[in-house]
């Protein structure tokens, strides 16, 4: 009987999420236009029927395993002190599958409370507001993390005739964002995220401060360029009823003076920080410890008196020991940085975004490493 009811449930399943996407796929284009909201909503429902079901065919739901977490999911006050630290992860498979994160899970022996997305600003539906795939992480009983990148020269100038042309758009970038010259796209996102009304944390225009990798970083714009248009940010979504949202400021601390770019104790949440080792794979890296990297510079945000969060956690493998690397940066992380209050792994097994080769910082697949952080996170116990 079990047997014949787990068939109809992934019978239900199969023609819920075909009938889906022929809807989808049929409307086409035109999902640019008005409709963009009307399909964000139509796929939040088959991503939550999707999960409700296979959560029914798995036995038992994930979320019972975050029962510990679910203040946290209603109410942002936990989620601005929370008393443990908060394990998460950005999967390469995202958005197009979480279940990368379901198999990291199971590699470390863990239920991560945070899962980190990465979108970017532009016209095109997946630069709006990710209705569905926060829907889903949130039916998994996390919480989602969104890296908001704000790629100016991505708006289509027909679209946006008020706007500068590509070319010439991210100088003094940020300038025009705190004029409100793309407050038609930040008024939307802010409806969407106050309309979703669950916390979740939003990661804007992180790593500032460096001057090569993003076209918001000082090669085109002051500091006071950036923290005018983080203040003007955040305002939009507060007048727009946002209040779920809590704010990530997130420099990249490998940088001097990136304590310059904090815009305020009043419209910030979090202070983050990635921490990736590179190796000796290029010119400008070599084999960097995890002190190194975050251990040295975390007086200095833990200064500011927010929770802060290791946005980013992972080290490649080429030029010293993968392994040890990472049992050196967990091994009693809560008594040495009392303040860390969330650790991100970066699951991605293709990374190019700053290499000419991909590199692997996945941990599945290596039992070894994988057995090693396990170990470690179960070291951590109780909540502080």
């Amino acid at each position: 009987m079990r047997r014949r009811h787990r068939l109809v449930l992934a019978g239900v399943l199969v023609v819920s999420v075909a009938a889906g996407v022929w809807l989808l796929t049929s409307i086409g284009t035109v999902s640019e236009g008005p409709l963009t909201g009307l399909l964000g909503r139509l796929g939040s429902s088959f991503g939550t029927l999707e999960q409700r079901v296979r959560g029914r065919l798995r036995g038992s739901t994930r979320s019972d395993s975050l029962r510990w977490f679910a203040e946290a999911r209603r109410d942002t006050a936990a989620l601005r002190r929370p008393d443990r630290i908060l394990l998460g992860a950005y999967d390469g498979g995202i958005p197009r599958t979480l279940e990368g994160v379901i198999t990291l899970e199971r590699a470390l022996g863990t239920v991560f409370p945070l899962i980190q997305i990465y979108t970017a600003w532009g016209d095109k539906p997946e630069h709006q507001f990710p209705l569905e795939l926060v829907t889903a992480i949130t039916d998994l009983g996390s919480v989602p993390v969104i890296t908001w990148e704000p790629w100016l020269s991505v708006f289509e100038s027909a679209r946006h005739p008020h706007l500068p042309l590509p070319a010439t758009r991210e100088r003094h970038g940020l300038a025009a964002v705190a004029r409100g010259d793309y407050d038609f796209y930040l008024e939307t996102w802010a409806a969407a995220a106050a309309r979703f009304a669950r916390p979740l944390l939003l990661r804007f225009g992180h790593e500032m401060n460096d001057p090569y990798r993003y076209p918001w970083g000082p090669q085109n714009n002051t500091k006071e360029e950036y923290i005018v248009a983080w203040r003007h940010v955040v305002d939009v979504f507060r007048r727009a009823g946002a209040g779920n949202v809590l704010w990530v400021w997130s420099p990249h601390v490998a940088y001097e003076y990136w304590d310059l770019y904090y815009p305020g104790n009043d419209v910030v949440d979090w202070v983050a920080t990635g921490v990736l080792n590179f190796g000796p794979i290029a010119q400008w890296s070599r084999w960097w410890s995890f002190d190194e990297i975050f251990g040295a510079k975390y007086d200095r945000m833990a200064a500011f008196g927010k929770p802060i969060m290791i946005a980013e956690l992972g080290t490649l493998s080429v030029g010293g020991d993968r392994e040890a690397w990472y049992r050196e940066a967990l091994a009693d992380l809560p008594r040495r940085h009392p303040a860390v209050a969330a650790v991100l792994f970066f699951h991605v097994a293709g990374d190019q975004t700053v290499t000419y080769q991909k590199v692997d910082w996945s941990l599945v697949g290596d039992s070894v490493v994988a057995g090693t952080v396990a170990a470690a996170i179960r070291s951590w116990g109780a909540p502080r």
